[in-house]
């Protein structure tokens, strides 16, 4: 049984490799088994998830994840993870830490919906937010497609700053910077990568125009809202799964009240490998709410690797 830290993960994972092996999971995904996954509350806005995944081949995960927002007045980690997989034979074959796993395989599932959704041309990037995730989500765009200059934007200056330090360190051949004015930096790029817990809308449909892609991966309940309904109204959405954004995608299942329906969603990200989009005069809204098949696909690769 291998036993990684999220170091050994972070060495061991190669952005080309998840990207490839995400993209033939996604159009593959009907041979996982993929339950619901089991979200329990606690005081604080404390929540467990547990999402397990079985494969075709009688592979069998398991992702435990704690998500503590107090714990940034500690110093600590929001989120933590832990994972589990095991062989065709009941045995564990990995344990691992997983909190790298899940910025990596977040990140890169944007991005792969990006170098498909996004147009030709695209080559500005803004990163909206300052946890953990933001840096992968910045990183894995710029392995999906190139971009001339990266900017993030943070309610705190000084943690988008250092933020925006560490993607430099990460990507020392583009330009990276920080932004105070949201609205301005929307309206001046293409591709706008949004990882927040918020459960206030953060994006405004009014700020979009038909040249924008607009991925947003950190609402995970019904209750978190990165975009307004607006943005959902007049957008061309594409999801990671269309069952699962029915009762995890706060963005989405908001704008019913205001007449919008799943029937809506144009397409979900299986469907754009394959080549069943085609890019309307509308901007393109990626949700994603995270899916079990993607720590699996992952953690099959650090057993290979």
């Amino acid at each position: 049984m291998r036993i990684l830290s999220n170091e050994d993960v972070r060495a061991s994972l190669k952005w080309d490799a998840v990207l490839t092996a995400l993209s033939d999971a996604f159009l593959n995904k009907d041979e996982y088994l993929i339950p619901d996954r089991v979200v329990l509350s606690a005081s604080n806005d404390r929540s467990l998830l547990t999402m397990p995944c079985l494969s075709s081949e009688g592979y069998f995960g398991v992702k435990q994840v704690s998500v503590s927002p107090e714990n940034v007045g500690r110093g600590l980690p929001i989120v933590q993870a832990w994972y589990t997989l095991m062989d065709p034979n009941g045995a564990t074959i990995l344990s691992a830490e997983a909190d790298f796993l899940t910025c990596i395989r977040t990140a890169a599932v944007s991005a792969l919906a990006a170098s498909y959704l996004a147009h030709t041309g695209a080559s500005t990037l803004l990163v909206i937010g300052t946890g953990a995730l933001a840096p992968w989500m910045a990183e894995a765009h710029a392995h999906s497609r190139k971009y001339t200059k990266i900017s993030i934007w943070g309610r705190d200056s000084e943690k988008a700053e250092r933020t925006a330090t560490e993607v430099r360190s990460r990507l020392p051949n583009v330009l990276v910077n920080t932004t105070a004015n949201l609205e301005q930096a929307i309206r001046s790029v293409s591709v706008v990568s949004c990882a927040t817990s918020s459960k206030d809308p953060i994006i405004r449909g009014a700020w979009l125009d038909p040249i924008h892609h607009v991925d947003i991966v950190g609402s995970f309940t019904s209750t978190m809202r990165e975009v307004d309904t607006d943005a959902v109204l007049g957008s061309d959405v594409v999801v990671d799964d269309r069952q699962a954004v029915k009762t995890e995608a706060g963005d989405l299942i908001s704008a019913q009240s205001k007449g919008w329906k799943f029937t809506q969603i144009r397409s979900d990200l299986a469907e754009v490998i394959r080549g069943n989009f085609i890019r309307g005069r509308r901007p393109t809204l990626f949700k994603s709410v995270g899916l079990a098949i993607e720590d699996l696909v992952l953690a099959r690769l650090l057993v290979g690797s």
